[in-house]
């Protein structure tokens, strides 16, 4: 008899964790061993990428405006969309977070009694929004076994000790994308290493090679061509680094690069005002969110990650895939990620100015 399996997801907007999310449950599928149930809080241009043997179950409505970025609500142009978000960041400074999402999941109708559970999105730290998955199958779910999910850097993104010692005591199983991130939880909650696992993030090859041919993008041949994929949040994403690393090449008389950068988030906006500031229109280029970032990803020289942290980031693995060499800042799982044959690793800001400077010089006496 197959296992009836509930995985909990706040949307399918383009991300890694949503992209992971998808790659697991058509794994899972190709096993034929389970009969999987998708909760999902609100949708995303993602949604079309899941199979349809997958039963997707829908929040209400107000619980689909909180779980979609802000950003995507006010490019909607509905006002009563945008009155209601609103509405919800006011409710929450109010009452609070857990409250909030405890009164939208109360009118949810979920009787089924589960063989598994699954909180596939870590609740974020210190945010107002984007929780709410370790609270629905802590609380609201029948199932004989629960699972949390844990895709970023539990120390450096902030988890407070003694809420996930009460919040993770309810789970079975706490699942890490990588030996660094269990290793971290281990340090973080010792007294739940036993059920603390690791499952690293699944890969569709084919589709991404696939994908990655399906879009011509032809890219200049006499610079070189880098690419970041990521959302763009300064805070953890530090894309602001690309424009100030940008602004001190010029200054050095190198402009032989452009940079470029797929992606949406909170700190678009200003980052296009400090890249006209510091005078480096056309060295960096913003794309905007690509549902199919291969081909940019393929056509580019090298791939470029600036993060404060990571867990197993999917954009890695995705562009090693494409045969494209890595810069990355060190996170938790860098080592275990990328191979010296694959790309570089800089400890220190200094190290990956130096590097980047290197490659682009290269580039120059290739020419």
């Amino acid at each position: 008899m197959r296992k009836k399996v509930l995985f909990v997801a706040q949307n399918l907007c383009v991300g890694g964790v949503q992209t992971s999310l998808i790659n697991l449950l058509c794994n899972m599928l190709e096993e034929d061993e389970y009969l999987i149930d998708l909760f999902l809080f609100a949708g995303g241009e993602l949604l079309e990428n899941v199979p349809d043997k997958i039963n997707i179950i829908y929040g209400p409505e107000g619980l689909r405006v909180v779980a979609t970025p802000f950003r995507t609500v006010v490019k909607s142009k509905k006002l009563p969309y945008i009155i209601a978000r609103v509405f919800y960041m006011i409710m929450v400074r109010v009452i609070g977070s857990q409250a909030l999402y405890r009164k939208f999941f109360d009118k949810v109708n979920i009787k089924e009694n589960y063989d598994i559970a699954v909180s596939y999105f870590n609740d974020v730290p210190n945010n107002y929004f984007y929780q709410g998955t370790n609270l629905y199958v802590s609380e609201y779910v029948k199932a004989a076994k629960k699972v949390a999910w844990i895709h970023t850097d539990p120390v450096l993104s902030g988890f407070d000790k003694d809420y996930c010692r009460k919040l993770y005591s309810d789970f079975d199983s706490i699942v890490c994308v990588s030996n660094a991130v269990k290793q971290k939880m281990d340090l973080l909650l010792p007294e739940y290493s036993d059920k603390t696992e690791v499952v690293y993030n699944r890969f569709n090859r084919d589709k991404i090679i696939r994908q990655a041919e399906e879009n011509k993008i032809s890219f200049e041949n006499d610079k070189l061509n880098i690419i970041t994929v990521a959302r763009i949040d300064n805070a953890s994403k530090r894309l602001d680094m690309i424009i100030r690393i940008s602004q001190r090449l010029k200054r050095e008389g190198i402009t032989n690069f452009c940079w470029r950068i797929v992606g949406d988030g909170p700190d678009l906006k200003e980052n296009k005002k400090l890249v006209k500031e510091l005078d480096v229109d056309g060295l960096v280029v913003f794309e905007g969110v690509k549902i199919n970032p291969y081909p940019y990803i393929k056509n580019s020289d090298l791939f470029v990650l600036c993060s404060v942290y990571e867990g197993y980031p999917m954009v890695i693995g995705e562009a090693i895939i494409l045969g494209v060499p890595v810069l990355t800042k060190e996170y938790a799982a860098a080592y275990e990620q990328i191979s010296e044959d694959k790309g570089c690793i800089a400890k220190s800001d200094d190290e990956f100015y130096d590097i980047l400077k290197d490659w682009i010089i290269l580039k120059t006496y290739k020419k």
